[in-house]
């Protein structure tokens, strides 16, 4: 997603990325790998390995490609390492992100220094390619140009609200309902409730930060805190502390069963969880969403795992315990 919001000479461009293969990417893979192995694709396991996103930055190509870096940051640390990168914006280089959220490509890159097992290897998404194949929704130009008497007009007022953009599922495992609180521009405090049957206004006030309460099914509500981007208020899984895990079982035989008991236990403030779920071939794997209340898991993992080949035979079961939330058994 990208956002390019100005008034004026102010400008500032923000590009949320991601460095993971998408289902046509994946299914490409397969599909080359089982050529060069000469298999059928269902014979194909896809795994994750040991990824380690180091830094991932934006640059600008000006005039004679000259590269200018705009923002750095670290990834979410975990699949799909997306990365929320913020710049203000000289005039100069106002056409060059204009151009790029326009699918113009050659324009903006985002590098992904990265790890991948033992191997340091540098990955670059350009944005304007990436522009192109995306739908509008992930596209906002909000530009205001300036008024030939705007120096001698008083300043104006600061929005008093500001859009609100809920992206996590509500009311799903693990976050059963959030609490939203602050004050308006008269201090005056306000509260609202998001959940399956709350729906979430369009707008909150305009305010520095945000308070959170993460309600579960079961536990005590925490608390978090975040604040608005230059597209307003934003809740996510980063903002809510909640955390991608994981979990693969590769080299089963076709036919076999892999029937799995998982306890999360949070080491602070997080939500305990425990579910029951069954890996069949293909492919092996599957991922869940735990509220940690941290930007990590901060917590421990306990799988129970019971395996029943295709002829019925079972295999002892045995527990694996995992601080990653990236789990194999």
């Amino acid at each position: 997603m990208a956002t390019l919001v100005g008034a004026g000479s102010s400008v500032s461009l923000q590009i949320s990325a991601h460095w993971w293969p998408d289902k046509q990417e994946t299914a490409a893979l397969v599909a080359q790998a089982a050529d060069q192995l000469q298999v059928p694709a269902s014979a194909v396991t896809v795994t994750v390995g040991q990824v380690q996103v180091h830094r991932v930055t934006l640059v600008a190509l000006g005039e004679g490609d000259d590269e200018i870096e705009l923002a750095s940051s670290s990834s979410s640390g975990y699949p799909p390492f997306t990365t929320i990168l913020t710049s203000p914006l000289s005039p100069e280089l106002l056409p060059v992100a204009r151009d790029a959220l326009q699918g113009s490509r050659g324009r903006l890159l985002v590098r992904f220094d990265a790890t991948l097992g033992t191997d340091r290897m540098l990955a670059e998404l350009d944005v304007g390619r990436a522009m192109a194949d995306a739908p509008s929704t992930e596209r906002h130009v909000f530009l205001t140009a300036t008024q030939p008497d705007a120096a001698e007009s008083p300043s104006a007022a600061p929005p008093a609200s500001l859009p609100l953009r809920i992206t996590v599922p509500v009311g799903e495992p693990p976050v059963h309902a959030i609490d939203l609180a602050g004050t308006d521009e008269s201090g005056a405090p306000w509260a609202v409730t998001v959940a399956s049957d709350s729906p979430a206004p369009a707008s909150l006030p305009a305010a520095e930060s945000l308070q959170i309460a993460v309600r579960g099914d079961s536990g005590k509500p925490y608390p978090r805190t975040t604040r608005p981007d230059v597209s307003g208020w934003t809740v996510d899984d980063a903002a809510l502390g909640v955390v991608t895990v994981t979990c693969e079982a590769p080299g089963r035989a076709e036919g076999t069963v892999v029937a799995l008991e998982v306890w999360y236990q949070p080491a602070g403030d997080g939500l305990p969880d425990h579910r029951s779920i069954s890996l069949n071939a293909p492919p092996w794997s599957t991922s869940w969403r735990v509220a940690s209340a941290q930007d990590n898991l901060d917590g421990e993992l306990v799988v129970d795992v019971s395996e029943t080949s295709g002829d019925g035979s079972t295999v002892p079961k045995h527990t694996v315990r995992s601080t990653s939330p990236h789990v194999r058994v």
